[in-house]
């Protein structure tokens, strides 16, 4: 009767949480697609660039606060929901190490606004934009996730996002209010955070309480796998963009930003999934109960995927009025990579990380980036190709499915067969 009675319980845990996160998602990727043609046909195609050039240098330093918690903390968490000193202790030690990354980050941001031309002239849009790394360092998000209250994370960033959405479009009219669109951003990120801080408090008991040092080195040591994949992962992204806003210009940085916010929009279809089922495979490893998940996220994304390539002109034309070859033919070229993402996702935290394999997810993320990082590199450097920048995005895709396939393997993990 027990069984029963938990199995149902899971079962509604999971639809609950797959829900808010579907929510979540949309507040991650709908809401800032629904603003972008707004952005785009009002500070036109080049401040728009420079937008996404700034973001993507200031989101470097957000890998360094997160430093993987969003995975290493949510999983602590995950195993300890019932005991409330370690969670206390959990809770301390990470937002003690989170805020002190949060400092040096910014010290370093003052140092490169002095030094570095571009980001010389831009310093108040950085600045600005920098206020999205506080509001996530002191985000306990992954405090929510990891005992699978997901739904108060979607409250509060739906509330935020739509206020700040919503006062863009109220006060962002022409190109001189540009800053308007960071500052946004980072009130509603900050205060969002804020109030989570509390709600914890309420919710979970959780108690503040000076963290020892041989605990401060215990998480860095457990989170650094983690950080290595996520730096790879999201900061090879960040440096893509960063890179045709430099070496290529603001325009043409526009243009790549658009396709790529498209193609993860997309392709968070297989992020969704994984962050709602994550804590449950990690306690559950069912496997038979993941297999039949990527097989209809990857049916799914099958069928739409062909369309959006398909009509992807008359898409960019209806919402952003921008007819562009370069733009349809970066976009054409990154969403052939989207499949191998979606199945790479669920194969890999899900998976490789429930039975305890967190090295090899992490290390197809890191040995993929590295071909990727090299790969755009020399595509800008030697062959000036926006091109081959995008095709390499793909390679990167597809590098971290194969070596997760391999793990899976080498490792026996009795998933890839067909019987469901």
């Amino acid at each position: 009767m027990n069984t029963i009675f938990n199995h149902n319980n899971d079962k509604k845990v999971l639809l609950v949480n797959f829900l808010s996160l579907s929510v979540l998602q949309v507040v991650y990727t709908v809401l800032p697609l629904i603003i972008l043609p707004y952005l785009v046909r009002v500070l036109g195609i080049e401040n728009y660039g420079l937008i996404a050039t700034s973001l993507a240098i200031i989101m470097l330093f957000n890998i360094v606060v997160s430093f993987g918690f969003e995975l290493s903390a949510t999983k602590d968490v995950s195993v300890s929901k019932t005991n409330n000193n370690k969670l206390s202790e959990i809770f301390s030690t990470v937002m003690f190490i989170k805020v002190t990354f949060l400092i040096i980050s910014f010290i370093v941001l003052v140092f490169l606004t002095e030094y570095v031309s571009v980001m010389n002239e831009n310093s108040t849009l950085f600045f600005l934009t920098f206020g999205v790394v506080i509001g996530h360092a002191i985000f306990p998000s992954w405090l929510f996730q990891g005992m699978e209250k997901i739904k108060y994370i979607t409250y509060i960033n739906l509330i935020t996002a739509t206020c700040s959405t919503g006062l863009i479009f109220l006060l962002v009219q022409d190109e001189k209010d540009i800053l308007y669109v960071p500052l946004l951003n980072s009130i509603g990120g900050i205060l969002g955070a804020l109030y989570s801080l509390r709600l914890a408090n309420k919710i979970f008991n959780i108690k503040y309480i000076p963290p020892k040092r041989k605990n401060i080195f215990l998480y860095l040591k457990s989170s650094y796998a983690f950080f290595l994949s996520r730096a790879a992962n999201n900061g090879s992204r960040y440096y893509a963009v960063t890179l045709i806003g430099l070496y290529f210009g603001n325009s043409l940085a526009g243009y790549y930003s658009l396709a790529e916010k498209s193609f993860y929009a997309f392709v968070s279809l297989g992020g969704l999934i994984s962050q709602a089922i994550y804590p449950y495979m990690c306690r559950t490893k069912n496997v038979i109960f993941l297999k039949k998940i990527l097989i209809i996220a990857t049916l799914i994304s099958i069928i739409l995927v062909v369309p959006v390539m398909y009509y992807n002109e008359y898409i960019f034309y209806f919402l952003f009025d921008e007819e562009s070859e370069v733009l349809s033919s970066v976009f054409e070229i990154l969403f052939f990579g989207s499949i191998f993402s979606i199945i790479g996702s669920l194969i890999g935290y899900p998976l490789l990380s429930a039975f305890n394999y967190d090295k090899h997810a992490n290390n197809s993320l890191l040995y993929s980036s590295v071909l990727y990082i090299f790969l755009i590199t020399v595509s800008a450097y030697f062959f000036n190709s926006i091109y081959l920048i995008s095709a390499s995005m793909v390679i990167f895709k597809f590098s971290v499915l194969i070596l997760r396939v391999l793990y899976i393997q080498k490792e026996g993990i009795q998933f890839f067969n067909f019987k469901i």
